[in-house]
Parts: C-alpha cells; structure tokens; sequence
C-alpha cells in the first residue's frame, strides 16, 4: 500500500494508496484495512471482473468472513468515492463480481512540510498505547489497594413512538424526563413538516434519552432490510442548555452523512472498536473520537484499554484527551435494554493540556470526561447497556456518557454476549 502515486476517478476524487485515504476537495475520509486491500485489487486488476471470491480473499487475508462483509464492504467504499449514481466507480457485474475501469494514476507528492508537531500528531497513538502498557504493568500492584464501589444500576423508563417513518425510543430516568424529550422531539418534526423538508427525516431510527446533566440523541438512516447504512450513524451530547443550538442545527443543516477523523495511526494496532461523539456547545470542541482494544482472558472476561482524542471545531486539530483502561464483564439484566455491561475501571490518565482555542468551561466533552476521571479515582462501577445490535455496529448507553455507536472490528464483537440474542 505503499508508493507515492494517487489515482483519480472520473468524479474528481482520488485514492492515495500511501495514506490509505479517499480524498476530494473538501473531505478526507480514511479506509480500513479491508477497504484499502479491496479497492487496491480491483484497481490492480482493471482490465478483467474480479470475482466475489477473490475480493473475500484480497480484503481479509487469512480470515474466512461472508459476503455480507464484502457487500458491506463496498456499499462503504461507494460512499467514500462519493458515487453520484450506483456503479459510477465501481462496477457492479451481474453473477461475476466488480470491476473498475475508469481511472488515472498520477504522481503523489506531499506538499506539507515534516514538523516536529506532525510527527507528534502522527505517533501520539503509538506512543500512547506503549505508554498506556507501561503504566498499566508499574502501577498494577500499588494503584489499587482498597475495594470497589458498586452503586446500583439506574432504573430507566422508555417510550416508543413514530413520526411519519421515523422510529423514536426515548430514554429517562423519570416520566418527566420522557415527557420533556417527546415534547422537544415532537417540535422537531413539526418544524421540518412546516419548512417542508421532512423527507430529510425517512427510514431514520432515533434514540433519544435524558440523563441528570445532559441530553443524549442517536440515529441512523436504516436499508431495505432495516439495518443502519454506513455512515449515516450520528450521537450528539447536548448540554441542558444547549437544547435550542442543537434544535436549530437539526432545523438548518440536519447531518446525516458522517465522516471518518483522520488520525494516522499507521504505528499502532487497529482499535477492536471506534466510537464517534459530536457536541453541541460554545467550548470550541467539535467532537470527540474514541479507540477501544479488547481481549478477552480465560474467564471470560474483558481487558478493555482505551485512548480518547477531541478534536477544534475550526481547525479539526485533535488532542488526546485521556487513555485508560478497565475490566467488563458481563451483568445481571434487570435493565430494558438487551444486555447490561459492568465495568471495573483500572488505569487512568488525564492527557489533555490546556489550550487557548478550547473554553473549559463551556465544554460538555470535559465535564463529562471529568465525570469518568472522578469514577475511576473513586473506584466506581459504572455500566453500560446494549440497545441494539446489527454485524459491525452496536448502538450503546453509558452512565456518564450517555448513547452512542460502537463501529466492532468484528461482525460478533466481544463486549457482549451476541449468543443471546
């Protein structure tokens, strides 16, 4: 995948195999590995139909997955190609396979200077899971001396209801809190029925809920067979307050296409799990991009170790925000959710630093973050729950943090018990 060429399609957008990127004039979008091996063969072989079975062995080497990969697969490829019309790019042949023919290679040259800050931004990742390894081995014997606080689980009310052919659960604590969200999101709809762009609303399924600080939303445009398309998945916090900013910006620029953060993470492993967090705030903080890696011991239970990067809202800079890691294992339902997950923290580090472009205390990202920082000094339990699941995607709610996606490296990931369901 090396090499410093670039090859252009027929739509203006380029392919750089060095990078492993898709990019146009005002997007990036980075390809998983499977993406890049896929799209590498059918360019290598563009003058002859590359068969489906070629493409299962060219995408996962060594690995033995179904053609529900592969379809997936491409499906996503389509959307970072920016196809204007199915097949524009990559060619779909009927009972053969895929092909691509259009195309054009040209000479790949890095134009940005090599700075110290750049090979930092490039190696963070790296230097952080080195250093999340040491931490965790130097402190493992003298970090945790005394027990762990086990608070019980909080007791959620849900209501379902649909708009039009949008899907809605919401979440509380309490029936007022379920009352407050119908009646917001009910105004929502209202609104795009009044300014007539309602349609922008169809086939959405929407998760809605309403902690003590702040209110959580998450949706997806669901397929013909009722599955989330890729990268229509979004999950917003939104501070109590912020309620109205949030609003408006469904009203005027509703985001259902997401895009990938780019962070080079060409030294370090492939997170078994990435999870994606916009806000809605005055802070200066965007979003927020989370990398899970997981193994499971013999007893059944998982090592879970994370990093945490925020990212400017101008510049799309990313920071690291923290890294940590904890048990989770799996806990007695007593939730209305499908699974319930316990999870014992262990290692934490605050790796944020101060930054004039970032008001702290407008930030729902750091008071949130701050919450989980106290959680694990205080050695508290906290638990997270499974609302839904589809191959590669769970649709997740966390005590602190409220819902969001979690994009598994694995169709059956291993934070919970798929056998159940």
């Amino acid at each position: 995948m090396s090499g410093k060429h670039k090859y252009k399609f027929i739509n203006g957008v380029f392919f750089i195999p060095s990078l492993g990127v898709i990019q146009s004039e005002t997007t990036t979008q980075k390809l998983n590995l499977s993406e890049q091996y896929i799209l590498q063969f059918l360019i290598d072989n563009a003058n002859r139909p590359v068969t489906k079975s070629e493409l299962l062995k060219a995408g996962w080497p060594e690995r033995v997955v179904s053609e529900a990969s592969l379809f997936q697969t491409i499906r996503s490829l389509r959307v970072k190609l920016q196809e204007n019309s199915k097949g524009e790019i990559v060619e779909t042949l009927p009972r053969v396979g895929y092909q691509i023919t259009r195309f054009s290679q040209e000479v790949y040259v890095d134009k940005q200077p090599i700075e110290f800050t750049k090979i930092t931004r490039a190696y963070l990742p790296y230097i952080m899971v080195s250093l999340l390894g040491v931490i965790m081995v130097a402190l493992a014997s003298l970090y945790w001396v005394y027990g762990y606080k086990y608070p019980t689980q909080d007791e959620y009310l849900t209501r379902t209801l649909t708009l039009g052919t949008t899907d809605i659960t919401i979440i509380g604590l309490s029936n007022a809190g379920v009352d407050d969200l119908e009646s917001k999101l009910q105004k929502i709809y209202t609104q795009h029925e009044k300014q007539g762009t309602v349609a922008n609303l169809t086939n959405i399924m929407l998760y809605a809920y309403k902690g003590e600080q702040h209110y959580s939303v998450s949706w997806c445009r669901r397929d013909e067979a009722n599955y989330c398309q890729p990268y229509t998945d979004q999950s917003y916090l939104i501070a109590f307050n912020d309620w109205d900013k949030f609003e408006h910006q469904t009203l005027t620029n509703l985001n259902i296409i997401r895009k990938d953060p780019i962070i080079q993470t060409d030294m370090a492993r492939d997170p078994t799990a990435e999870v994606f967090l916009k806000f809605v705030d005055e802070s200066g903080i965007d979003s927020q991009v989370v990398y899970h890696y997981m193994s499971k011991n013999k007893d059944g239970k998982l090592n879970h170790s994370y990093l945490t990067f925020i990212a400017e809202k101008d510049t799309e800079y990313h920071h690291a925000l923290s890294i940590g890691s904890a048990v989770i294992t799996q806990a007695v339902n007593n939730s209305p959710f499908m699974a319930v997950g316990e999870l014992k923290p262990g290692m934490y580090h605050w790796a944020y630093q101060d930054n004039d472009l970032i008001t702290e205390n407008e930030s729902t990202a750091l008071m949130v973050e701050k919450q989980v920082k106290d959680r694990f000094e205080s050695k508290t339990i906290s638990y997270t729950y499974l609302l839904y699941h589809q191959p590669y995607l769970d649709l997740v709610l966390n005590d602190e943090v409220g819902l969001y996606w979690a994009h598994n490296s694995d169709q059956a990931a291993t934070t919970f018990n798929y056998e159940d369901y």
